[in-house]
């Protein structure tokens, strides 16, 4: 438990000063200003008094027990102040200071020297290079951190890597009178880790929503295990710095080099039913709806307005964002007409008109509340001088009040009446500036819900021949197999690939023409051929045993002195071409990237990764993810693609890359999907093993 970091019942800060700029003055300072309910001791080798609290000279001194201390001193100085913090019994403690692994292998070593000597102790290490907690909670109220945010009792908790955007997440729920939960800037992690304090805060009653920042992940295995037991009760809403991969290591696979680090989250959040966000202006305005309004039943919105334009934008985002607008009843729209000016429109948008009133309002949004298949609101109103504006601040509040579907108001006024939006927030009812702010928070309030409604299983069980597989990666003494091995994998696994035969010479086409069959395909088998055709290294529609003799030759003289094979496939019938990959993911296992194949993969990158192995739901999930979804369903009279049968190769072939860590990278592209009823074909297997 991690109660004696955010709980703690006494704080000691070492290196507290009477600078009011040093970082000790200002942990003192926040400590202080709000209210921390237990004593407060700073330490200072000259003792006195700071902030009119006294000082004492090392931790041994503090006539009491302490749970926390925070410590802002050179870095050199540390492994003796903890070994005294150790004796004393401190429970954990914040290490403000760099000077540690960031700056090269002698920081390395005093941050390891640091964590043994408090191991030792069994004491636990946050940071260093961190900013430090905050909690709170009116019976807690620590600020032990020396950052500048106002803390005020919130319902969101804050897990940042940067401690830069931790505060920006603070202050903008600051900028719209929201306080904060459980807020954390963790630094280097090394000891106390991320997993452990979103553990934390899964489990913590006064936490509804967690906003988290992340750079790069020490332990993915964990933070996903950690993750997937609290999204299906509390919203993970979660940004990733850093979405490019600059000055990587050159790959060979079209995997490999479609993976980065945003890859890497993707898959993570994809696998744990974590929401991910790329713009932390909308990851903020989503979590202010999250934590004051219960999530949607679906996707189908109500839209109130008392302008036109505005309405339309609404309309605009609504639908771009995979919403649906409802539709009235009769009995609904009855009530509408009844209830508003003639010159309202009761359709979605219900434009109530500028002149509309407290009643009119109210009646709008209790009438599609009370929809069946209504199952949110967004409401929109322009301030008018000749209306009652606060009449319909409160009657928007009552009808709100009585539902429990999510309400989000957008209100465009100016400051003379900004306490109609103080009014609104405070009843909790979400307030935004801009319609497409409202339709963006419900939208990703409806992602959630998908997420935490698909179901979950565990991957199934396949009939497979293991210890086949074994036996050639064994063999394989790294690097890229042989096509005719890659193919054996395969196989071994129920994947399905057309018949194949290997060329040694042309003494060898007449067996393996009669073995594979016409019409069909020659293709060179090196390891430093990525882009066979590209290279000349395929001949298509070999028609005869002689054809195949001409083909053979001229690709011996290609590719002479490249240590080139050659293998002699049946060519399969053209079909929608896909790539089904995987790459070595440390720490985690292996990614599964899905997608359109052959020469799409590089001009679209239409693909998408999750973690192996796959359910099946799971697989059913990531192929119906790729924005090229519609080809594979079937689009101007073309047949769609058997999706059942693909969803199984997914299967297979992550049950394959699960059970076998020593495959590095894999590629089957393009694999050919056809119409329900007949398998796709890996017609092209690139496998690297360790």
């Amino acid at each position: 438990m991690l109660d004696g970091l955010f709980r703690p019942r006494a704080v000691a800060v070492i290196g507290a000063s009477a600078n009011p700029y040093s970082i000790g003055h200002i942990v003192v300072r926040n400590l202080v200003d709000y209210g921390f309910k237990g004593p407060i001791f700073p330490i200072n080798p000259k003792g006195g008094h700071i902030r009119s609290i006294k000082a004492y000279r090392s931790i041994s001194e503090v006539p009491d027990e302490v749970d926390l201390v925070n410590i802002s001193i050179k870095a050199d100085y540390i492994p003796a102040v903890m070994e005294e913090c150790g004796k004393k019994g401190v429970k954990f403690a914040i290490v403000h200071s760099a000077g540690f692994k960031e700056v090269g292998e002698e920081g390395l070593a005093r941050e390891k020297k640091m964590v043994e000597i408090a191991h030792h102790y069994g004491m636990r290490v946050y940071g260093p290079n961190c900013q430090g907690i905050q909690n709170s909670d009116p019976e807690i109220s620590v600020y032990a951190n020396f950052t500048f945010v106002p803390m005020k009792p919130g319902s969101i908790s804050i897990i940042a890597q940067g401690g830069g955007m931790g505060e920006l997440l603070k202050l903008h729920l600051h900028k719209v009178g929201l306080g904060h939960r459980l807020y954390c800037s963790y630094g280097n992690e090394c000891d106390l880790t991320m997993p452990e304090i979103l553990e934390y805060y899964g489990q913590d009653e006064g936490t509804r929503v967690i906003m988290m920042q992340t750079e790069s992940f020490k332990d993915p295995r964990a933070f996903l295990e950690v993750a997937a037991g609290i999204t299906p009760h509390k919203p993970i809403l979660a940004i990733k710095a850093g979405r490019t991969r600059e000055g990587s290591i050159a790959v060979s696979s079209h995997t490999g080099s479609l993976v980065d680090q945003a890859a890497l989250a993707e898959a993570m959040y994809r696998k744990a039913g974590v929401v991910q966000f790329t713009d932390s202006d909308e990851m903020i305005k989503a979590a202010i709806a999250m934590s004051t309004q219960d999530l949607p039943a679906g996707r189908r919105i109500g839209l109130i307005t008392n302008t036109g334009g505005p309405g339309i934008q609404a309309v605009d985002e609504a639908v771009s964002r995979g919403l649906t607008l409802a539709t009235w009843s009769e009995a609904g729209r009855q009530r509408l007409e009844e209830s508003l000016y003639a010159e309202a429109s009761c359709g979605n948008p219900v434009d109530v008109v500028a002149t509309a009133g407290p009643d009119h309002y109210f009646a709008a949004v209790d009438t599609l509340l009370k929809e069946k298949d209504t199952d949110m609101v967004m409401v929109f109103f322009v301030t008018a001088p000749f209306v009652d504006l606060d009449g319909i601040a409160t009657r928007i509040r009552e009808a709100a009040g009585a539902s429990d579907k999510p309400v989000v108001v957008v209100v465009e006024t100016t400051d003379k009446w900004a306490g109609l939006i103080d009014k609104l927030r405070d009843s909790g009812l979400p307030v935004y500036e801009f319609p497409e702010d409202g339709v963006r928070a419900l939208a990703d309030m409806a992602r959630c819900r998908d997420l935490r409604q698909r179901p979950r299983e565990e991957p199934p069980a396949l009939e497979v021949r293991r210890e086949e597989v074994e036996k050639i990666l064994a063999a394989g003494a790294g690097g890229y197999l042989p096509q005719d091995k890659a193919y054996a994998v395969l196989e071994a696994y129920g994947i399905p690939t057309p018949p194949l035969a290997v060329l040694d010479s042309a003494d060898d086409v007449d067996a393996a023409v009669t073995k594979v069959g016409l019409p069909c395909v020659l293709k060179v088998d090196a390891a430093d051929v990525v882009h066979k055709s590209d290279e000349g290294g395929v001949a298509l529609g070999l028609d005869s045993a002689q054809a195949v003799r001409e083909a053979l030759a001229t690709m011996q003289d290609r590719f002479d002195g490249r240590d080139a094979r050659f293998i002699l496939q049946q060519q399969a019938p053209a079909g929608r071409e896909l790539i089904v990959g995987a790459v070595e993911a440390p720490g985690l296992g292996s990614l599964v990237m899905f997608g359109l194949g052959g020469i799409f993969v590089e001009v679209l990158r239409d693909v998408a990764f999750t973690v192996a192995p796959l359910s099946r739901p799971e697989a059913g999930e990531v192929l119906r993810s790729i924005r090229g979804l519609p080809l594979l369903e079937g689009v101007r009279g073309e047949a769609g693609v058997d999706l059942a049968a693909v969803e199984d190769l997914l299967l297979r072939f992550s049950r394959l890359v699960a059970d076998f860590p020593s495959i590095v990278e894999m590629d089957l592209n393009p694999v050919f999907a056809y119409p329900p009823g007949r398998p796709p074909l890996a017609v092209d297997v690139r496998l690297k093993v360790r």
